[in-house]
C-alpha cells in the first residue's frame, strides 16, 4: 500500500507526538471550533486518552507538510472514549485484549473537503465526506481535493490495518455520524456494525465495531507478509524517519 502522494508516520518519539497534538490544535480548535482553544493555552489538543493511545501523522511527500492526524486507544482502567459517550450493547462488546478505538481523525482545511449536505453556518467535519456519488457537476479542482481527501483516509485506515494485524487487534470501535461511516466504506471495504443507540456529540452520532480480520486477506499482497514488510508497506516510525535523513559521519559504515 504505498502511496504517492502521501506517507503515514507513527509517532514513536515525544517530537512527533508533540506535532500530532498541534496538528489537532490547529483542526479542532482554531479551524472548526470542535474544542475551546482557550483550554490549550500551549498549543496542543490532547486528552486523557492519549497515554493509552499510538498516534499517526500523514506527510505530503511533495511539500512534506504534515496534513492529517488519527489515534488509535487500547482500553485501559476507564475504558474506552465510546463508553464515556454511549452504551455498547453486550452482545456486540469486542474482547478487551484485541479492540482498539480509532478516534481524533482529522485533516487540515484546504485538504478537508465540504461535507455533502452541510449548511452554511453550520460547524465543519475535522474530517471530509468523500464519496464517488454526486461527481457530475463538480468543479475539477474540487474532483481533485475529493480525491485527495479520500487517498488520506485510505492511507490512515491502511496504517490502521496494518498496525492491527502487528498488535494483534481484530477489532475497531468508532463513534462517528452515519454519512462518515459510508465514507470509510467506500475507501475501504470495511464492515460497519452498529453496536448501540446513536448519540448526539456535536452532532448525532453512531457507535460502531469494525471487524478487521476480513481485510487481513484482502490486502495480503499490498500489507501483510513479513511485520517489517508489512509496516514499510503502510507506515514508517518517526523515529526512523529522522535517522534516515541525518548525516552520516565521516568515515561511517
Amino acid at each position: 500500500m504505498l502511496k504517492e502522494n502521501f506517507e503515514v508516520v507513527l509517532a514513536d518519539d515525544e517530537w512527533s507526538r508533540r506535532l500530532h497534538y498541534q496538528l489537532r490544535y490547529r483542526v479542532f480548535c482554531l479551524e472548526t471550533g470542535y474544542e475551546d482553544a482557550t483550554a490549550f493555552p500551549g498549543g496542543e489538543e490532547k486528552d486523557e486518552w492519549d497515554d493509552q493511545a499510538v498516534h499517526f501523522l500523514v506527510r505530503e511527500r511533495g511539500s512534506k507538510q504534515w496534513v492529517a492526524a488519527m489515534r488509535m486507544v487500547f482500553p485501559g482502567d476507564n475504558g474506552l472514549p465510546i463508553e464515556t459517550r454511549t452504551t455498547i450493547e453486550d452482545d456486540f462488546r469486542a474482547p478487551a485484549d484485541h479492540v482498539m478505538e480509532i478516534s481524533r481523525l482529522c485533516m487540515v482545511g484546504h485538504y478537508r473537503c465540504r461535507s455533502p449536505g452541510q449548511v452554511s453556518g453550520e460547524t465543519p467535519s475535522p474530517l471530509a465526506t468523500v464519496s464517488a456519488e454526486g461527481v457530475i457537476g463538480v468543479a475539477p479542482s474540487e474532483l481533485r481535493k475529493r480525491l485527495r481527501t479520500a487517498e488520506i483516509l485510505r492511507a490512515l485506515l491502511g496504517a490502521a490495518v496494518a498496525y492491527s494485524h502487528e498488535a494483534g487487534i481484530k477489532h475497531w470501535y468508532m463513534f462517528i455520524t452515519k454519512a462518515l461511516s459510508k465514507v470509510i466504506a467506500h475507501v475501504l471495504p470495511l464492515e460497519l456494525r452498529q453496536v448501540g443507540q446513536p448519540a448526539w456529540h456535536r452532532g448525532e452520532r453512531y457507535p460502531f465495531l469494525v471487524n478487521v480480520d476480513h481485510l487481513f486477506e484482502q490486502f495480503a499482497q499490498s500489507i501483510m507478509g513479513d511485520k517489517m514488510a508489512e509496516r514499510r508497506s503502510a507506515f514508517q516510525l518517526h523515529s526512523e524517519l529522522v535517522a534516515s535523513t541525518m548525516p552520516r559521519a565521516v568515515g561511517a559504515m
